[in-house]
């Protein structure tokens, strides 16, 4: 029992290449050459108002306005700088003077006055032992005698 299947062939014929799907150019309407005109004369119009000298001499003016502003903002920020830091170099001495007012005004004078009296006799005895040695120098004991 052998069963014979039956295949069905089917063929497409290749048929010619088609070009591809290109939509229509519509065409010139009155609207459109409506348009390209307003659009034209805009142009002009922007062209002629870009080149006027109405215009040249108000952006001259606007170019001279901003920069004297601008000179003016930088010399005011230049002085407030200066002004800061000369107030802050003024309070920086008068900090520095009030410190050593109050150091003056809290030093024991008296003390500091014996201490480097009593540091520089120290020093002077130390030097007058110096002296004294050259001038009378130690004697040797003589114990083969």
């Amino acid at each position: 029992m052998s069963e014979e299947r039956d295949y069905l062939k089917i063929e497409i014929p290749v048929e010619e290449e088609e070009s591809p799907f290109v939509p229509e150019q519509p065409g010139p309407t009155a609207l459109r050459t409506g348009a390209d005109a307003v659009k034209k004369q805009a142009a002009s119009a922007a062209k002629q108002a870009w080149d006027s000298d109405l215009r040249k001499k108000a952006t001259k003016g606007m170019k001279r306005g901003a920069a004297a502003v601008a000179g003016t903002v930088a010399a005011k920020s230049q002085k407030v700088v200066q002004e800061r830091v000369v107030k802050a170099a003024e309070d920086q001495a008068r900090q520095q003077t009030e410190a050593i007012k109050t150091k003056i005004r809290e030093t024991d004078w008296q003390h500091e006055a014996k201490q480097g009296t009593a540091n520089g006799l120290r020093w002077l005895s130390a030097q007058l032992s110096k002296l004294a040695e050259r001038f009378n120098p130690k004697e040797e004991t003589n114990e083969s005698n």
